[in-house]
C-alpha cells in the first residue's frame, strides 16, 4: 500500500488509475481521503475538482451500501451529465438506478432504465420487475435476455449469481440451489484461472465463490439441515469484508442455525454483529431478515415482550414494504399497458410500410425491364446510323427516371420516418394519460371520507386492474394472441385478497382451474370482469368474522363449451333483494351477452355464479 499523499492531484492520479482503487487502499480510507478533499474543495470554491471529488464519493458510499448519503451525490452528477465522460456517465447511471429500486421509486427506476437502454448500455427489465415482486416475469425476462458471457469469466458468475437469486424468490429452493452449485464450479475454475491470467481482482472472485455457498448453506438451513449450513456460511461471512450488506445478512442466517441446534450464546453473538453492520444500511430486505431473527432469539429466550415488540414492527414493515411492492406493480403495469395495446397497431404500420418497399422494388424492376426492351428494339429498328445518337437519348431518359425514383424514394422515407415519430408521441401519450388516471382515482380515494364512494371508486380500480392483468400476462408470456386462464385467474384472486381479506376472516380458496386452457384476450377480459364482481361480492359481504369461509373457483371445458363456476358458503341474497342501481350485477349480465353465454345464479348454501359459453 502506497504512503497516503493529501495532495489532491496526486490522490486522483491514483484513484483514476488502472490498477482496482480498493486494491491500493481500503475502501474507509478512500472515503477519509475524499471527505477531507471535499470539505478542502468547498472551502476554497474549487468547483472543477469538487465535481469530481462528489463522483470518487458518490461510489464510494453506493460500494459500502451508504445509499442515503450516495443518492443526493448521484442525483446532482445525473442533473450535470453533460460533464461526465461516457463511462462515468453509464456507471452513475447504473448506481441512480439501483438506489432508486432500493427506495421503492421504480417511476424514476423506469426512467433511468429507459435511458440506459436508449444508449445502448442493458437491453433487459428483470431486475425491473424482480424488485416489484414480480419474480416470474423477472426469470422470464432474464433467460430470454441476459447474455451468460464467455465461459470462466466474471460475466458468467454475474449470470449464475442473479439467476439462483430468482429461483430462491420464487422459492423454487431446489432449482436456486442447483443454480449455486454451478456457480461454485465456475467460480472455482475462474480463480484458477485467474492466477494465470490477472484478468480481475481475487478479491471480486472470492466473493462469488463465497456467496454462492452461503446461499448454498441456506438452501440446506431452509431443509433442516443446520450443521451441514453453519461451515458454509462461515466461509461466505470471511470473503464478505468488502460487501458488508452481504455479510450482514448471512450473519443473520447463521444466527437462526445455531438458535436451531440450541446454541444461544453464538446466535446473540452473531445476531449482535450482523446488526451493527447493517446500522446505517438502507436494505430493506436485510432489515426484515434482522427484525424476524431478532423476535425469533428473543422467543427462543422466553422473553416474549421483546419477541412481540420485534414480531410486530417486522409484521408493520413487511405490510409497508409489499404494499409498496403492490404499488410499483401498478405502476409497472400501466406503463407496459399502453405499449401492448399499440404493438398490433405498430405491426400493421411496420407491414404496410413493407408492402410500399415491396411495390417501390417491383416498380424499379419493372422500369429497368422497359427502357432494357427500348433500348435493345430501337438499336435494331433504327439502326447502326442512329445508334450513338438513340444511347445518348436513351441516357437522358433513364437518367431521368432515376432521378424521379430517388425523389419517390426519398419522398416515401421521409413519410416512413413521420410515421415512426407519431406512433412513439401517440405511444408516449396514451401511456402518461394512463398513469394520471389510475393516479387521479388514488388522489381522489385518499381525500373522499364518504365509505361508499370510495368503495365505489375501489371497485373501479379493481375492474382497472383487472384488465391490466390480461396485458401483463400476454406482455410476459410473449404471446400476444392467448392467455393461459389459470395462471391469469388465480393471480387477479391473490389481488383480490390482498385488498379484500383481514385478519378476522380465514377464507379457503378452493381452485378447479383446467390447467392448459388457454382463450383470446376479448374472451379473458370479460371473464377477468365476471369473476371480479363475483368474487368482490362474496369477500365484501359473504363471511362474517365467526366462520370459516369457503370460496369455489372452476373454470372447465366440456366437450366444445367452457363453464364458470363461483361458489361461496355464505348465508347468500336474493336475487330480487339486488338494488336497481348495482352495477356489479349488471356488468355480469353485460359481460355474459358479450361471451354469448348461459348465465346461472343459485341461493342454495351461499351464492352460485355458473356461466357456460361455447369455446
Amino acid at each position: 500500500m502506497p504512503k497516503i499523499n493529501k495532495n489532491i492531484d496526486s490522490v486522483f492520479e491514483l484513484w483514476n488509475g488502472k490498477v482496482d482503487q480498493y486494491d491500493i487502499y481500503p475502501v474507509k480510507v478512500w472515503e477519509n481521503i475524499f471527505e477531507d478533499a471535499n470539505l478542502k474543495s468547498i472551502n476554497q470554491k474549487d468547483e472543477k475538482n469538487l465535481f469530481n471529488i462528489k463522483l470518487a464519493l458518490a461510489h464510494i458510499y453506493h460500494d459500502q451500501g451508504k445509499f442515503t448519503k450516495a443518492f443526493p451525490l448521484l442525483k446532482a452528477l445525473y442533473q450535470k451529465k453533460i460533464q461526465l465522460k461516457n463511462e462515468e456517465y453509464k456507471a452513475v447511471l447504473i448506481k441512480l438506478e439501483e438506489e432508486y429500486r432500493s427506495f421503492g421509486d421504480i417511476s424514476n427506476a423506469l426512467i433511468i432504465r429507459n435511458e440506459r437502454i436508449k444508449i445502448g448500455d442493458i437491453d433487459t427489465y428483470w431486475e425491473i420487475y424482480r424488485d416489484c415482486g414480480l419474480y416470474e416475469a423477472a426469470k422470464k425476462d432474464f433467460i430470454q435476455f441476459q447474455k451468460k458471457g464467455p465461459l470462466y469469466s466474471l460475466e458468467q458468475l454475474h449470470y449464475y449469481f442473479y439467476l439462483g437469486d430468482i429461483y430462491f424468490e420464487l422459492n423454487q429452493i431446489d432449482s436456486a440451489n442447483a443454480i449455486f452449485i454451478r456457480g461454485i464450479e465456475a467460480a472455482m475454475q475462474t480463480i484458477k484461472l485467474n492466477k494465470k491470467t490477472k484478468v480481475y481482482r481475487e478479491t471480486n472472485l472470492l466473493y462469488y465463490y463465497g456467496y454462492f455457498l452461503g446461499n448454498t448453506a441456506i438452501c440446506y438451513a431452509l431443509k433442516g439441515q443446520y450443521h451441514k449450513a453453519i461451515p458454509l456460511l462461515l466461509e461466505d461471512i470471511s470473503y464478505s469484508y468488502e460487501n458488508l450488506g452481504n455479510k450482514a445478512r448471512k450473519m443473520f442466517y447463521l444466527s437462526d442455525c445455531y438458535l436451531k441446534i440450541n446454541n444461544p450464546s453464538k446466535a446473540k453473538l452473531y445476531l449482535d454483529s450482523a446488526s451493527i453492520i447493517i446500522s446505517d444500511k438502507t436494505n430493506p430486505d436485510i432489515y426484515l431478515k434482522q427484525l424476524q431473527t431478532t423476535a425469533d432469539y428473543y422467543k427462543y429466550s422466553k422473553a416474549y415482550d421483546s419477541a412481540y415488540l420485534y414480531a410486530t414492527t417486522y409484521s408493520r414493515f413487511k405490510d409497508s414494504f409489499d404494499a409498496k411492492k403492490q404499488s410499483n406493480q401498478s405502476v409497472l403495469i400501466l406503463a407496459q399497458l399502453e405499449l401492448t395495446n399499440r404493438r398490433s397497431e405498430l405491426l400493421k404500420s411496420t407491414q404496410s410500410l413493407d408492402e410500399k418497399n415491396k411495390i417501390i422494388k417491383l416498380q424499379k424492376l419493372q422500369l429497368y425491364t422497359l427502357v432494357s426492351v427500348i433500348i435493345f428494339a430501337t438499336a435494331f429498328i433504327i439502326g447502326l446510323f442512329r445508334n450513338f445518337r438513340q444511347k445518348n437519348n436513351n441516357k437522358k431518359f433513364v437518367e431521368q427516371q432515376n432521378k424521379q425514383l430517388t425523389i419517390s424514394s426519398e419522398s416515401i422515407k421521409n413519410q416512413n420516418d413521420k410515421n415512426e415519430i407519431l406512433l412513439k408521441e401517440l405511444h408516449h401519450r396514451v401511456k402518461n394519460n394512463l398513469q394520471v388516471m389510475y393516479s387521479l382515482l388514488n388522489l381522489q380515494k385518499r381525500r373522499n371520507k364518504d365509505e361508499d364512494t370510495k368503495s365505489s371508486l375501489l371497485s373501479i380500480q379493481n375492474r382497472i386492474q383487472t384488465m391490466a392483468l390480461v396485458h401483463q400476462n400476454l406482455y410476459t408470456t410473449g404471446n400476444f394472441e392467448m392467455v393461459e386462464v389459470a395462471t391469469y385467474i388465480k393471480t387477479l384472486i391473490t389481488h383480490l385478497l390482498s385488498i379484500y381479506k383481514t385478519k378476522t376472516k380465514e377464507i379457503e380458496i378452493i381452485y378447479r382451474l383446467e390447467s392448459d386452457l388457454e382463450l383470446p384476450i376479448e374472451y379473458v377480459v370479460s371473464i377477468g370482469l365476471i369473476i371480479n364482481e363475483a368474487v368482490s361480492n362474496a369477500l365484501k359481504y359473504a363471511f362474517n368474522a365467526n366462520m370459516n369461509g369457503k370460496l369455489n373457483i372452476s373454470i372447465y371445458s366440456k366437450s366444445s363449451n367452457c363453464i364458470i363456476e363461483v361458489k361461496d358458503n355464505g348465508p347468500g341474497f336474493k336475487k330480487e333483494d339486488i338494488k336497481e342501481n348495482s352495477l356489479g350485477m349488471k356488468l355480469i349480465t353485460v359481460m355474459c351477452d358479450q361471451l354469448k353465454a348461459k348465465y346461472l345464479f343459485e341461493n342454495k348454501t351461499g351464492i352460485t355464479h355458473k356461466i357456460e359459453f361455447i369455446k
